[in-house]
């Protein structure tokens, strides 16, 4: 018996030893997903919990967001922050630029701007690439590329950790007016695009650093901000750019002209150019303010016509020749006698629904809307007028009756109107075209929208 024992005793302490050691080299062994792997000092990968205090992924929603913001943070982020901080760093929306990694990832979700079943289609690089929005390299394809790999290093380590993340519901209110006509005619048949002039507003310009936009008592235009009478030249990569994208009706000869603000001889000049053809090396005759100037070449002021064949997707392009030149708005035109002082309010229009049968007494919701370029419409002074007051919530533009995430910017007001006639937001709102303006209509949900 003693020995029998002495046997069984060994044996279990030398199963206990195994167990032991098992346990304190290898831990549990659980089913739930790793950790976002990190990076530190050296090549090695380290797993890093992510705010709950343990080694494992406990599968919440909340655990799955924290692994997308973090491999936000290491890929798409960094470029946002460098490149895009200037707009979208602040109030522009989205506020995809932001210090704040968990901001700018649900920026960037919310507002659909990435698509990981299909990267490349994301606006986040369609932008870049196809409106040469923002370029930072003087390489838009290049750039491009850039946040194309990052979105997918960002895909890579989310598909790794089993993570899903998805846009909130797109769901509208039912309180929805009426549609309006098609906005090929809601828009003035006799504005000045029907007659061969193209109005195009600074704000509506794709820009390339260090080409920003500036606001001057109202006035919004983009230039180069004066740094000592810096001067490029037309091959120069790294002169600030601004692109317009535009379409013709007709094949013709056109002048370019443009408000501009010229204000000396070591700030007055830029180049110009439409379709990668030759540059005008336009030297502005000094201004008081903004006035409007023809685009000329040389210092000889010599006129310079631009040949454009009918058709879409024409680029003009604006580049930096000395830094303190502005430029608010351009003309393309084939009108010689156009009166430029007539062509600032010709595209737009005011489109008023009747919301009498919501609010219960007579009312009319009304905003001012123009085709703000080749890609989109610009909406403004969105406004109720009622004898009575109205309470009025989240306002979403509805284009074929469907809500486009990125058309956030009036989902933030939240007010009772008075009697009479009131403006509800002083921001504009661009919006992007669906299938043009021949084809697309336009409606407005609200949540709240009923008498006070």
């Amino acid at each position: 018996m003693g020995k029998s024992t002495n046997r069984i005793m060994m044996v279990v302490l030398f199963l206990g030893t195994i167990l032991a050691s098992y346990t304190h080299c290898l831990g549990p062994v659980k089913s739930s997903k790793s950790n976002l792997a990190y990076k530190g000092s050296d090549s090695t990968a380290q797993n890093t919990p992510t705010g709950t205090g343990s080694n494992t992924n406990t599968g919440g929603d909340g655990n799955d967001i924290q692994i997308s913001v973090d491999a936000f943070s290491q890929t798409v982020h960094p470029i946002t922050t460098a490149r895009c901080a200037t707009c979208h760093g602040s109030d522009q929306q989205p506020r995809h630029a932001v210090a704040d990694a968990r901001a700018a990832h649900d920026a960037v979700i919310d507002a659909f701007k990435v698509n990981f079943d299909n990267i490349p289609s994301s606006r986040l690089v369609a932008k870049i690439r196809d409106e040469s929005h923002s370029c930072w390299s003087g390489d838009c394809n290049a750039d491009a590329d850039e946040m194309q790999m990052a979105i997918e290093e960002w895909k890579r380590i989310k598909d790794q950790n089993g993570v899903s993340i998805e846009a909130p519901s797109n769901e509208d209110t039912n309180i929805v007016t009426s549609e309006s006509m098609t906005l090929d005619r809601e828009l003035d048949p006799d504005r000045a695009m029907s007659t061969g002039t193209i109005l195009m507003e600074s704000s509506a310009a794709m820009l390339g650093a260090p080409m920003v936009t500036g606001n001057e008592n109202n006035t919004v235009f983009f230039h180069v901000p004066d740094n000592g009478a810096i001067n490029r030249d037309a091959n120069n990569v790294n002169a600030g750019v601004a692109y317009f994208n535009f379409d013709v009706g007709a094949s013709a000869v056109y002048k370019v002209f443009a408000l501009v603000d010229a204000p000396g001889n070591s700030d007055n000049s830029f180049f110009v150019r439409v379709n990668n053809g030759n540059y005008a090396e336009w030297h502005i005759p000094q201004t008081t303010g903004f006035e409007w100037r023809e685009v000329t070449t040389t210092t000889n002021n010599t006129p310079f016509d631009f040949f454009i064949p009918a058709g879409n997707g024409h680029r003009l392009e604006v580049k930096q020749r000395e830094d303190g030149t502005k430029l608010s708005q351009i003309v393309v035109t084939d009108d010689p006698n156009i009166n430029l002082n007539d062509v600032s309010n010709a595209l737009i229009v005011t489109i008023s629904y009747d919301i009498s049968s919501i609010v219960g007494s007579q009312a009319t919701f009304s905003v001012d809307i123009q085709e703000h370029d080749a890609y989109s419409y610009k909406i403004t002074n969105p406004t109720i007028t009622s004898n009575r007051a109205i309470m009025v919530k989240n306002i979403k533009p509805l284009i074929n009756g469907n809500y486009n995430p990125q058309h956030s910017t009036y989902t933030l007001i939240d007010t009772v109107t008075g009697s009479g006639t009131t403006v509800l937001s002083p921001r504009a709102l661009v919006a992007l075209k669906d299938q043009g303006v021949a084809v697309d209509r336009l409606s407005f949900s609200f949540e709240i929208l009923q008498a006070n």
